[in-house]
């Protein structure tokens, strides 16, 4: 045995023994306070396929916070802290077919993941938004929080009309599903800033947000994330098994650390990737910090001709150790929570087990814990995308913060007319304290969010 080859064994063995370790540690159980009202993906349903929320921060009084989440082509609910329903915006209609087409299927507005972006300045004021990807019109849509005659904040529509799609060339391509998917906000040297990824690819784009005609908000696309679709695994390399020959394994899950300079960017059948904020095209600064249990493992496809994909047979019993035990593909929403002077930590969903991965903060992303949200007053959480995490006090509903979840798998179970099973989903509000004190997780409420 040549030493590089002992290396790689003795990396593979410590790998495996740190694996086994981590392991023997089960996630904690903790329970929802509430949840939202429930959303059906079926046409009754209007499509709707809830997935990201996003917690915005009342300026004034934080018990009067709001939930933005985002219902795919069921458009965008708001929220107030109990869970009811304050404000629903519909998604944009399809565009229009040009007499040309004899067979049009242009896609109507779908929204996926929700961002706040606070103080935008709009019109000459500090404005708060509500930023989403919009994965059927290729697009973001921008929404401006304000208040009405009563004070009431709620989001009125500002995207600027006739953004350039972000990947697509025309309506076609647009039509063919590789669209905007993922999305992360943040400021940086004045800038409003975007990272929105490719559906079903590795490439993740650059935008930055600006102002446009008459009080509308819309971006300059800067550049181009192109991430690797292979790995080096063992003597040779290692790609994520997938369904069919042209797919690529996607991002979805992103978030930005300011106070660390850090772009955390979620491979959903790969790992967690992080890159640097003030440089994100620098590939030397790219490090793929944690991966998936699954990342190496050697897998057979067979063709199934009822799903008309391949199906994949991963072989465990080859596993060469390289995966993190704590995390199961897909890997999906990331949000951080904010315990002030660069502490807190990074919040990671672990779908294939329903569990969520705790990091440290620190450029050394330490593993804390993991914990998993089961039945109780509500049901449990399962099949999470999108999450989102704030330290904040919200008056006495949530006085240790708040976190909340997309569930992918609502329950009780309805059915339609025929019988059928209808597939549901909503969101579900945890109490952050709940998640603290088992894992150890020291509490710090201050208001930071502007």
């Amino acid at each position: 045995m040549n030493r590089k080859t002992l290396l790689a064994t003795q990396i593979s063995a410590l790998s495996l023994l740190a694996a086994a370790q981590l392991s023997t540690a089960e996630p904690v159980s903790v329970h929802a306070t509430l949840e939202t009202r429930p959303h059906f993906d079926d046409a009754p349903g209007i499509f709707t396929d809830v997935d990201d929320p996003a917690i915005w921060i009342h300026p004034g009084n934080p018990a009067d916070s709001l939930i933005a989440g985002a219902l795919k082509e069921g458009g965008m609910d708001v929220y107030t802290l109990d869970g009811k329903l304050l404000q629903h915006v519909p998604a944009q209609p399809a565009p229009p077919c040009t007499s040309d087409e004899d067979d049009c299927d242009n896609s109507p507005g779908r929204l996926n993941n929700a961002e706040v972006v606070y103080n935008f300045a709009l019109q000459g004021k500090p404005t708060d938004l509500v930023v989403a990807s919009d994965r059927g019109l290729d697009s973001v849509a921008v929404f401006a929080l304000r208040p009405n005659s009563e004070g009431q904040y709620l989001l009125s529509n500002v995207t600027a009309p006739g953004a350039t799609p972000i990947f697509s060339a025309n309506q076609q391509e647009i039509n063919e599903g590789y669209t905007a998917y993922g999305l992360a906000t943040y400021q940086h040297q004045g800038k409003t800033m975007a990272l929105v990824s490719q559906n079903s690819t590795t490439r993740v784009a650059l935008l930055e947000l600006s102002e446009g005609k008459a009080g509308t908000v819309g971006y300059t696309h800067l550049a181009n994330l192109d991430f690797p679709h292979e790995f080096p695994a063992g003597d040779g390399t290692w790609a994520p098994c997938a369904g069919d020959d042209v797919d690529r394994p996607q991002f979805e899950g992103m978030v930005a650390d300011i106070d660390h300079n850090a772009l955390y960017l979620a491979q959903e059948n790969v790992g967690i990737w992080r890159i640097a904020l003030d440089a994100p095209q620098d590939k030397a600064q790219w490090q793929l910090f944690a991966r998936a249990a699954e990342f190496g493992v050697p897998y057979e496809r067979t063709w199934d001709e009822a799903e008309d994909e391949y199906a994949c047979n991963l072989q465990f019993d080859q596993d060469p150790g390289l995966g993190d035990e704590h995390l199961r593909v897909d890997l999906e929403g990331l949000t951080i929570y904010d315990a002030g002077k660069g502490a807190g930590y990074l919040l990671v969903s672990s779908q294939g087990d329903n569990t969520v991965a705790v990091y440290d903060r620190g450029s050394k992303n330490r593993y804390l814990g993991s914990f998993r949200v089961d039945d109780g007053a509500v049901d449990g959480v399962n099949e999470t995308d999108g999450m989102m995490v704030t330290n904040v006090a919200l008056g006495d509903a949530f006085p240790s913060g708040l976190l909340v979840m997309h569930d992918g798998n609502n329950q009780p179970q309805v059915y339609n007319e025929k019988g059928e099973e209808r597939e549901g989903s909503n969101f579900k509000f945890v109490d952050w304290a709940d998640i603290a004190k088992p894992l150890n997780l020291p509490l710090e409420t201050g208001n930071r969010a502007r």
